[in-house]
């Protein structure tokens, strides 16, 4: 019976293997084969050790849980918002100017950097346009000559009686520190309740 010819695994000539097993036309070659094989696998644990490395900085870095939790904690809360309205067959609605079919966002009552405690509350976030409202005039709180404000927003939707609630509890929230292994809990519960009001 032939012996059918393999391309070596070092220098990939044509040879006649001696044996099933044998990867390399000479010794000069398995010994190169095996080298640059065990500097791959060297490779490979090396990415993997880093990668590890990455993740557990990546778990401890306050800065970053913060943003990555807020960006859901935002979604979030627009989609919650959106539903508040679609299920009571209302056209949803900028807390702060009244227009409808905007570039909706999570509007804060009290933005983030003023009173950190209330960035993932539901009490302190309402649907809000983004652009106009809560970029271009600072979350819109007391209104213009062509808007409402957000706290008349407030109480338009929900009453004067709840609005004084609403505002005491966002002036009395006490300071936050928060955590990493928080931010990440806290997050894949948002990321859990996203994908519910997505599905639908």
């Amino acid at each position: 019976m032939e012996i059918k010819q393999k391309h070596c695994k070092a220098c990939t000539g044509l040879y006649t293997p001696r044996a099933s097993t044998q990867q390399a036309c000479s010794t000069i070659c398995a010994i190169a084969y095996n080298k640059a094989k065990a500097a791959k696998k060297l490779d490979r644990e090396q990415s993997k050790s880093d990668l590890m490395r990455k993740q557990i900085f990546k778990a401890n870095d306050i800065r970053l849980q913060l943003n990555l939790t807020q960006k859901v904690f935002n979604k979030m809360r627009k989609l919650e918002e959106i539903d508040w309205f679609k299920s009571r067959g209302l056209e949803p609605e900028c807390i702060s100017c009244a227009k409808t079919n905007m570039d909706w966002c999570c509007g804060h009552f009290k933005t983030v950097g003023s009173q950190g405690a209330l960035r993932f509350d539901r009490i302190n976030t309402y649907l809000q346009c983004n652009r106009y409202c809560n970029m271009g005039k600072s979350g819109n709180i007391n209104g213009c000559k062509n808007t409402r404000g957000y706290l008349k927003g407030l109480s338009e939707r929900f009453g004067d009686g709840l609005v004084g609630v609403i505002i005491e509890h966002c002036e009395t929230n006490t300071v936050k520190k928060w955590t990493c292994e928080e931010l990440i809990e806290m997050r894949a519960g948002f990321n859990k309740e996203v994908k519910r009001l997505i599905e639908q």
